[in-house]
């Protein structure tokens, strides 16, 4: 009689980090009408690096910092109006570099028909169009399940977070691998859960920190219940163990001669 096959092994989904390469692309802009040239022909990658990559060069914060279109129109061109028309299309129509550059057109058509947006700069304040190519690095970490990857990436830096839930879904009409296998493993609400990391409503460092800390709270029963049928010298082993892992994150917190 033939043994049952044992199920097979749970596919692992390595986690990476990437680098960009930023290179200038095309004639510089110096009023809204050479913008909205340029917007219709940059390539997505420009469009990427101009509203969607400020958010990992500027990580920190409250809140997610403006998107470079926006910015400039507000500093430079002095244009309140333009830079919240601007800012609100990459806010709420950049599932994409279709749909973003269609939501920037649209907005740049209707303000350059307006003869008091027409403020011309000097080429030392005109916008410098950038590109950046995507150099994915290997982290050398491959989860297997949910809690795997929630560790893992409590543990990675927030570029590993950018690039699997901003930047793939971003070039990928949406879609995204990490979130997919998590799916296909049955852990649908850490999918979920690590879906609003990409909302776009908070700076990186403050969604991960959310995201972390709702994990953590929504594994707190589980986490008491097998506590309480743990015996006496577990439980205090565990103890000693998040004790020390407490002294080592705030050593690491105060930095060296603290």
């Amino acid at each position: 009689m033939n043994e049952a096959a044992p199920p097979a092994a749970k596919a692992a989904h390595p986690l990476s980090g990437v680098v960009h390469l930023v290179r200038p692309v095309g004639p510089r802009a110096r009023d809204l009408a050479s913008l909205r040239t340029a917007i219709a022909e940059l390539p997505d990658r420009s469009l990427f690096y101009h509203c969607v990559h400020q958010r990992l060069r500027h990580p920190s914060g409250d809140e997610p910092p403006p998107d470079d279109l926006a910015a400039w129109a507000a500093t430079v061109l002095q244009d309140r109006e333009a830079a919240e028309r601007l800012a609100f299309a990459a806010q709420t129509r950049n599932g994409g570099a279709s749909e973003l550059r269609a939501a920037l057109l649209e907005v740049l058509d209707a303000l350059v028909s307006r003869s008091r947006h027409d403020v011309e700069v000097p080429d030392e304040a005109a916008l410098v169009l950038l590109s950046a190519e995507s150099v994915p690095i290997a982290t050398g970490r491959e989860p297997s399940s949910g809690a795997d990857l929630l560790e893992d990436l409590a543990n990675s830096h927030v570029e590993v977070w950018f690039y699997h839930l901003v930047e793939q879904p971003w070039f990928d009409s949406g879609r995204t691998p990490l979130l997919e296998w998590l799916r296909a493993s049955g852990e649908e609400r850490l999918a979920a859960l690590l879906a609003e990391f990409a909302d776009g409503h908070l700076a990186l460092l403050a969604a991960r920190e959310r995201v972390l800390r709702r994990w953590r709270m929504s594994t707190l029963p589980r986490r008491l219940a097998d506590a309480g049928r743990s015996p006496d010298v577990s439980r205090r082993e565990a103890g000693r163990d998040a004790v020390t892992r407490l002294v080592r994150r705030v050593r690491r917190a105060s930095g060296p001669g603290s």
